[in-house]
């Protein structure tokens, strides 16, 4: 749903299939539309790219009136989800979220319960790489950013104490 500055509705839309279907992160992007991320258990309906398990990563990209341009799923066989996903300063897309999976879109393998995922896509949601990283509990990407030298900066939280975990987890679920 789009706002204006006091609060008014401009403009509302649903998307999705038969099955349960959720977003998590909206961007303007540079050419005054949106990009979104969510996940997705359906296979039907405005997922147009198909489902490759249990529930997959979806990524949609919307014109300024909230119109769908594209849709596009990643993921394995299991559960794959996004938390959050930003423009970068190329006009492609960095995503950040959790996969389960350790097979289908997700080539960089699973440490372990989940993963947290990152995944590299080009300006028509095209994936140009994908990277798991956590150790042998659950690990999830909340949220992700471009730093200035044109790296990524991660928050998520971790059960593990092993695999990518290089500091000692001090409970139940640490910040990482």
């Amino acid at each position: 749903m789009k706002l204006d500055g006091s609060g008014n509705k401009i403009w509302d839309k649903t998307y999705g299939g038969s099955r349960s279907d959720f977003v998590n992160s909206i961007q303007q992007t540079a050419d005054v539309g949106y990009i979104v991320c969510g996940s997705t258990s359906s296979n039907d309906g405005d997922i147009t790219d198909g489902n490759n398990g249990e529930s997959d990563v979806w990524i949609l990209k919307l014109d300024d009136e909230g119109n769908k341009e594209w849709d596009k799923t990643y993921g394995g066989s299991d559960h794959d989800h996004s938390w959050s996903i930003k423009q970068t300063s190329d006009g492609h897309y960095i995503v950040a979220g959790h996969t389960r999976s350790n097979d289908g879109d997700i080539t960089d393998g699973n440490n372990g319960l989940y993963d947290l995922l990152i995944l590299r896509l080009d300006d028509a949601g095209n994936k140009v790489w994908d990277k798991t990283f956590g150790g042998s509990e659950l690990d999830i990407g909340w949220s992700i950013n471009q730093t200035s030298d044109e790296g990524f900066l991660f928050t998520g939280s971790t059960y593990s104490n092993d695999g990518d975990i290089s500091d000692d987890n001090n409970g139940s679920e640490d910040l990482w």
